[in-house]
């Protein structure tokens, strides 16, 4: 039986990730009040996006292949989340723009020490079994984050301001840390088998591919999702009053395709789920471009966020089956980084698209990224031995 102590080990670790999370999109929330305070003209709080995404996609990696191998797990996550504290109250006290930019640098590269290794953390105390309910549990504080990240930082920012937002921001990465220091083990050691289940080697190619597949997921996605106000307002007709009700609606449905994920990952296969979220994404997609009206548009939109998080943990499984165990943090970590390349990329499309053509095309455009996905996925079914 586990004992209270390692049972806590994954919720303390999704508290992690849901710090992580808030910090990276936090901006979206503060921006207007920031911009303001600091004199900078308003798209300027773009770049501070950009910068956190940017580091941590090249960061993740490198610092697994290099620290990785000699830093226990337990001091790589506590060593991040000092770093990813100090940067908070350090974006707290700037006075200056370039002082900003350098404080998100300065928590991407925290996050990047922490994300990566806590799913490696994770799966290495259970069982092989078990991997993808861990994970799921893991990434709930992302998923959290990512569904009401930017509502709570803009409630912080009513109430005391983007700095002060920022300082409670600060508080829970603390709050992370104690947790992190009397929680997580002194060393991660495996108990998912011994040597001789760890899967034959498959090469660079098939992981390569899956982690293709998972930038085009997160792309497709977030060609709908970076202008979602917009597209329930403008495209559905939602009111201004009832905006925050989908939204909100968007966030649980979100949450409840995670929560999917964990209890059918090691039940029907990690692959199974992959193929539903491609699927069901795909049809809803094409839902969106009927005349649905406001309620309808706004539960076809929360679907959407149920599909997109359902991809999550059963991708993570499938790939730490393509690796030995001591490659698992550097395989998350590469997973880490191709889903903020594919953040950004179906971000930057949204933008461009909705200027050039309109919101109406963007189900379209995110459809066809997602059938570029399909091919890709297969690609790495076929490839797989």
């Amino acid at each position: 039986m586990q004992s209270d102590f390692s049972r806590m080990v994954p919720w303390t670790l999704a508290l992690g990730m849901f710090v992580i999370g808030t910090t990276s999109l936090s901006i979206l929330g503060v921006g207007p009040a920031l911009t303001r305070d600091l004199a900078t003209a308003p798209g300027a709080a773009g770049w501070l996006v950009t910068a956190f995404a940017a580091t941590f996609a090249i960061a993740a990696p490198i610092a697994q292949f290099t620290l990785g191998r000699w830093v226990s797990p337990r001091h790589l996550i506590v060593a991040g989340t000092v770093v990813l504290t100090a940067s908070l109250i350090w974006t707290a006290l700037a006075a200056e723009f370039s002082s900003l930019l350098v404080a998100r640098v300065a928590a991407a590269l925290g996050g990047a020490l922490i994300a990566p290794t806590s799913a490696a953390l994770a799966i290495a105390s259970v069982p092989g079994d078990r991997r993808g309910a861990v994970l799921a549990i893991v990434f709930a504080g992302f998923t959290l984050a990512t569904v009401g990240g930017v509502p709570i930082a803009t409630w912080l920012t009513l109430l005391f301001g983007w700095r002060g937002a920022m300082v409670a921001i600060a508080v829970a990465a603390l709050l992370f840390l104690l947790l992190a220091l009397l929680f997580l083990p002194a060393a991660g050691k495996a108990a998912n088998g011994p040597a001789a289940d760890e899967p034959r080697s498959v090469g660079l190619w098939t992981p390569a591919i899956v982690l293709l597949a998972t930038l085009g997921m997160l792309a497709a996605q977030f060609a709908v999702y970076a202008l979602m106000g917009e597209l329930l307002g403008q495209h559905f007709g939602v009111s201004d009053a009832a905006l925050p009700l989908a939204i909100l609606l968007f966030g649980i449905f979100g949450v409840a395709g995670n929560a999917a994920a964990g209890f059918l990952s090691d039940r029907v296969g990690a692959g199974v789920l992959v193929w539903s979220s491609i699927a069901s994404l795909a049809v809803l997609l094409l839902i969106m471009n009927a005349d649905l009206g406001a309620f309808a548009g706004s539960l076809v939109l929360a679907g959407c966020a149920f599909a997109g998080t359902l991809f999550v943990a059963p991708q993570q499984s499938r790939l730490v089956a393509l690796v030995p165990q001591d490659r698992h943090a550097l395989i998350l970590a590469l997973n880490s980084s191709a889903s903020y390349l594919g953040i950004a990329v179906g971000s930057g499309l949204a933008s461009s698209l909705a200027i050039d053509v309109g919101l109406h095309i963007l189900p379209i455009a995110a459809f066809v990224v997602l059938a570029l996905t399909g091919a890709i996925n297969l690609l790495a079914g076929t490839a797989q031995p």
